[in-house]
């Protein structure tokens, strides 16, 4: 079964952000904010259409960059915190090809790199996205950059939309500052090569809370943990935000042969794989119970890529699903 297109029902804020600068008032997006308040997606379709009668009470050339550059980093949710995390620019962004269906689930995500440049590429899974839409997605993502990096002054080298060109495209490329097409295939952000590695110089209060409680949890799964055994630890977590930490690849990160690795592990008289579902098991209850990340963002942290996925696992492990342990432990 294909699941319904949905985006993070805050990015709502980004348009009552936009309409109160604008001192517009809209009596849809006051029903969408009481409607989604307490749920943390909302269908796509009614964010679609939600644009389209913004712009026809207040027509503005690219509207949807103006909203979109409002982003910030808590509006992409356990996205944002991986930014914010991340030490520099190019292992976000493959962190950021396992969560992007967090931030719109009707594309998948790629990245092509040629010559001097580098490409962020949306491909449609199911239709097209509207012209509005992308113009919040690709100046949200430029927007969320900018702040995560410091540095204001990155600018796209060319961008192609996939929607049918407006008869005045001069708006857009004075926008953005460079190229602009249409009739693309695939929605595409060019951006220059050199600002992959860039470091992100991140300070956030909540990033540091979700860290400390990811470390609590790693303490509790292993007894009296050496320094070998932490820095294994937190390998195997970082390894997980981006899919399943393989062992090869643990021991290549730790300077060890595959054999060496096993035979130090051995010592432990530790299994690795006993020691992930360990690990898993720890911080899906620490997220669990102390954070407010979706079933969906949890399960992505631990390296599923499936909510369902997770959710059998943990019922293995606990004999209750997610929602169950998440319920009786609050109450």
């Amino acid at each position: 079964m294909t699941e319904i297109p949905s985006i993070p029902s805050v990015l709502l804020e980004l348009i009552v952000k936009y309409l109160q600068q604008n001192n517009i008032s809209n009596l849809q997006l006051e029903e969408l904010n009481k409607q989604y308040a307490h749920q943390a997606r909302m269908p796509l379709h009614k964010w679609w259409n939600l644009l389209e009668q913004i712009y026809q009470q207040h027509p503005t050339p690219v509207l949807g960059h103006y909203i979109g550059e409002l982003s910030e980093p808590h509006h992409i949710h356990i996205l944002g915190y991986l930014a914010l995390s991340s030490p520099s620019l190019i292992s976000f962004l493959n962190c950021f090809k396992n969560f992007q269906p967090l931030l719109q689930n009707s594309a998948s995500f790629s990245i092509l790199q040629k010559e001097e440049r580098f490409c962020m590429c949306w491909t449609p899974v199911i239709h097209k996205n509207s012209q509005l839409s992308n113009e919040v997605l690709v100046s949200g993502v430029l927007s969320t950059m900018r702040k995560i990096l410091h540095r204001p002054d990155i600018q796209p080298l060319e961008i192609e939309f996939s929607a049918t060109a407006p008869i005045d495209i001069a708006p857009y490329e004075e926008v953005y500052g460079c190229p602009i097409s249409f009739y693309s295939d695939v929605l595409r952000l060019w951006l220059p090569l050199e600002i992959l590695n860039l470091p992100i110089p991140s300070r956030d209060p909540h990033l540091k809370k979700l860290l400390d409680q990811q470390a609590e949890a790693l303490l509790k799964s292993i007894p009296n943990p050496d320094t070998f055994l932490k820095d294994l630890q937190l390998l195997i977590v970082n390894m997980l935000k981006i899919g399943e930490p393989s062992a090869e690849n643990i021991a290549k990160q730790m300077n060890l042969s595959l054999r060496s690795f096993y035979r130090k592990l051995s010592s432990y008289n530790l299994q690795y794989s006993d020691l992930v579902k360990s690990i898993r098991l720890e911080l899906a209850k620490t997220y669990l119970t102390q954070s407010e990340l979706a079933l969906t963002e949890i399960g992505l942290l631990l390296g599923y890529a499936e909510q369902s996925a997770f959710s059998r696992a943990f019922k293995q492990w606990e004999n209750m699903s997610p929602s169950e342990y998440r319920k009786s432990h609050r109450s």
